[in-house]
């Protein structure tokens, strides 16, 4: 069955490399379509869904916007009927992967109607801003950003190079496909440096039970990606060893940028959670994350370039009010587990932030929050023990056979 390829550019602009695209994928032995969402102008060459088929499907005119110049209602008219139009095409199985091309606005917007693709679906974006921070393009999502170098300005034999290599490498992906193959449930962990030892101790321990272990760097956007496969369906159990993004997004550190649904899709979907406080005696900054003033004259502990910052009595209250709130509205099976000589690297006797005493703060009110059908249990042990992970472990391939 012949593949198909959704070509998503401002045909106004990028007309001329949006026709090179269609016709490299032709060449490849794809069904190349096309979407305009430029709203600049007339397209340069003929789409198979025009920038106004693309508004009009989400409630806006473009001809009126057109009139008015408002910018920013153009592009949101594009980014939500680009959406639709996309996601439409992808539940009835008539494309099979989608390439986009831009500038900033360009890449902001096609970034955006990739984002409502699932997991392993073929995506790529010829950016000109690739090189730069793309991190609220991308988010959770598994985009290739191809970096055209060049701007998209003037077509020439490099500009062709460029394009006729990631039309090469979408055809790729197309002809891998996007099928998860494994026959074992995926169990997922978070981790984060000062945690890893952790996640690597468990790995073992949820082979030998049959399951195979997809680690989260817990650094913000990884918790949230986290979240979204687990919404999808394509996780079994969650051993959620380092909620230490709260912290950070507390204090604006190195590992912000989770949103409201962490900690709680789990508990939505039903789906087993054995929950341990790794990292969260700590918030992490670096030179490009500074530590406010408020944190100053706080004990710290040097990782590389970043460096740990101790959370006292005020922070556990209130990582404990947050976690416990959320561990509530859980539908499914949850399981405390609390290691009683540490919760990272930096917080292990000897270290500059070993504190069991202020980590019990959040212990003691964590069980005045939580519904009491929901059991904590402390080990007598340090959370890079390969005991603590053996008995989450345990627990959670409990939990998944009762479940």
């Amino acid at each position: 069955m012949e593949k198909k390829l959704l070509i998503i550019a401002t045909l106004d602009t990028k007309g001329k490399e949006a026709g090179y695209i269609k016709q490299c994928s032709i060449e490849k032995g794809l069904k190349p379509l096309l979407m305009d969402i430029g709203t600049l102008g007339e397209p340069h060459i003929a789409a198979d869904i025009s920038s106004y088929d693309v508004a009009s499907i989400a409630g806006y005119d473009l001809s009126e916007i057109k009139k008015t110049k408002d910018r920013v209602m153009a592009v949101r008219a594009m980014e939500e009927g680009g959406a639709r139009i996309t996601e439409n095409l992808f539940r009835k199985g008539n494309i099979d992967g989608v390439i986009g091309l831009g500038g900033g606005t360009g890449t902001a917007i096609v970034s955006y109607i990739m984002r409502h693709l699932p997991f392993g679906f073929p995506k790529l974006i010829v950016s000109t801003v690739a090189s730069r921070d793309i991190r609220e393009y991308i988010r959770t999502k598994d985009i290739v950003v191809f970096h055209s170098v060049a701007d998209l300005l003037g077509f020439n034999g490099f500009t062709r190079m460029i394009l006729a290599q990631a039309t090469s490498a979408i055809c790729g992906m197309i002809n891998e496909g996007s099928k998860i193959k494994s026959s074992r449930s995926m169990i997922a962990v978070t981790a984060y440096g000062v945690t890893s030892a952790c996640a690597m101790n468990a790995e073992t321990f949820l082979e030998e039970k049959g399951y195979e272990m997809i680690g989260f760097h817990a650094n913000g956007v990884g918790g949230m990606a986290m979240e979204e496969l687990i919404s999808q369906g394509l996780i079994s159990g969650v051993l959620d060893f380092t909620p230490h993004e709260i912290a950070d997004e507390m204090f604006g550190g190195y590992c912000r940028g989770i949103g409201p649904e962490r900690f709680e899709t789990a508990g939505k979907m039903g789906i087993p959670l054995v929950f341990a406080p790794g990292g969260l005696d700590n918030a992490v900054f670096s030179p490009f994350y500074p530590m406010p003033d408020i944190l100053k004259g706080r004990r710290i502990y040097n990782h590389d370039v970043r460096f740990c910052v101790r959370m006292e009595q005020e922070e556990m209250v209130k990582f404990a009010i947050i976690i416990g709130e959320k561990l509530n509205k859980s539908k499914g099976l949850i399981y405390i587990l609390i290691p009683k000589r540490g919760w990272s690297e930096a917080d292990k006797e000897g270290m500059p932030l070993y504190d069991p005493s202020i980590n019990m703060v959040f212990v003691d009110k964590l069980k005045q929050i939580l519904r009491t059908d929901i059991p904590i249990e402390e080990i007598d042990c340090h959370i890079s023990d390969p005991v603590f992970a053996k008995r989450a472990v345990d627990i959670l391939d409990m939990m998944i056979n009762k479940h």
